[in-house]
């Protein structure tokens, strides 16, 4: 089955690599034109002109979400060059490596951490989905439509020792979305949650922790993503809203709410 997105405009940042790439994939693949963002840099420039080459209406949109006016001025540009917003992804993040780049094996106590670093993750994985949301919502607001996507992570992760600070910046993130939610639901806008359910290959991870990791536990595929992602673009997600999709689980949550659909 595929979902005809062709009038369908998307925003995903974080999306030159990772989940974000994956879901941005999965929508230009059905049709959507998607706003690939990320800080400005080789990756970004990589993977639009790799989309670009495959007949994809993707177009390149740097962005630092930690700072108010280069979002501000990314969501102009976004909306001038798509003519609308139908789905915004909050994506971007920066893992534990920023804090501790041996995490996996040498875990530090909160205690020990650079401030600095500390600031850098939540600026970027809770500030960041704030910042993002208030200037990308503004058209939705006018048009009364729309949808956002908050990409999140584990429970236990949010709390777990030795997690500080990407644990509770995550868990910010998804208090904010409940709040999004009540506040946007009389302007016919959805918010919802979906997160892989559980630690994803992504560049997040150095290769050590990437090798350290796999000695306890599998990495999962970023295009697990895919499909969840198509769901909540599609019209079956039109009145969707406050819900936390695991996208491991997603097959047992479709069935749980009676809900047909098998698109790749």
């Amino acid at each position: 089955m595929k979902i005809d997105l062709t009038d369908f405009c998307a925003v995903i940042t974080g999306s030159s690599s990772g989940l974000g790439h994956a879901m941005a994939e999965a929508l230009l693949e059905n049709g959507a034109t998607v706003a690939v963002s990320s800080r400005p840099g080789d990756r970004l420039d990589r993977a639009v002109s790799d989309f670009r080459d495959r007949g994809y209406r993707a177009f390149s949109l740097p962005m630092d979400v930690r700072f108010d006016q280069d979002v501000a001025s990314a969501a102009d540009t976004a909306l001038k060059e798509m003519g609308q917003i139908d789905l915004l992804i909050n994506n971007a993040g920066i893992g534990m490596p920023r804090v501790n780049p041996d995490f996996v094996a040498s875990p530090k106590p909160f205690y020990e951490m650079d401030t600095e670093g500390v600031k850098d993750v939540i600026e970027t994985n809770f500030l960041g989905y704030f910042t993002v949301s208030k200037h990308f919502v503004q058209p939705m607001l006018k048009k009364r439509k729309g949808r956002i996507v908050n990409i999140s992570t584990s429970l236990p992760t949010m709390t777990r020792s030795f997690g500080m600070p990407y644990g509770p910046a995550k868990a910010g993130a998804e208090a904010l979305t409940v709040v999004m939610t009540d506040e946007l639901r009389a302007f016919g806008i959805t918010v919802n949650t979906l997160l892989p359910g559980g630690a994803a290959d992504t560049p997040l991870m150095t290769e050590k922790n990437r090798a350290d990791f796999l000695k306890f536990s599998a990495l999962l595929d970023p295009n697990i993503m895919k499909k969840p992602i198509l769901f909540l673009a599609s019209p079956l997600a039109d009145n969707l809203t406050c819900e936390r999709i695991i996208a491991k689980e997603f097959d047992n949550w479709l069935k749980e709410k009676s809900i047909a659909f098998d698109a790749k």
